[in-house]
C-alpha cells in the first residue's frame, strides 16, 4: 500500500508560509525511501513534524527540510522549509447540505 504524502512550503528567511500541497499518493511505500528522495529534493533534515496523541505524547508524522532558494522576480536567495507530513490515505472530506426550506 503506497504512502501519501503532503507539502507546506515556509519561507524561513521571513518567517511566513509560501503554500502547500494536497495530500497526494507518492511512489512508495516506504518511509525510508520517502525520507531520502525528500531530502535529495529539498535539502538537509533539520526536524521532525509532530502531532500530539492521546496520551499527550508527540508522535512523529514527517520530517522539516531545510535549503536555500531563490525568488522567482529578484533571483535574492532565501532559506526555504519544507515540512513533509506522511499520511496512510487521502484526507476523508465530510460534506453535509444546510438547506433552507422555501415557503409554498
Amino acid at each position: 500500500m503506497p504512502l501519501y504524502a503532503q507539502e507546506t512550503y515556509v519561507n524561513a528567511t521571513e518567517g511566513h508560509g509560501i503554500g502547500e500541497s494536497d495530500v497526494y499518493e507518492t511512489f512508495t511505500d516506504d518511509p525510508g525511501e520517502l525520507y531520502r528522495a525528500s531530502q535529495r529534493e529539498y535539502g538537509r533534515c533539520v526536524s521532525k513534524v509532530y502531532i500530539d496523541g492521546k496520551d499527550g505524547k508527540p508522535i512523529p508524522i514527517g520530517w522539516v527540510f531545510q535549503g536555500r532558494d531563490k525568488y522567482e522576480d529578484t533571483g535574492e536567495t532565501y532559506l526555504r522549509e519544507v515540512w513533509v507530513t506522511v499520511h496512510d490515505a487521502p484526507d476523508t472530506v465530510t460534506r453535509k447540505h444546510h438547506y433552507h426550506a422555501l415557503s409554498k
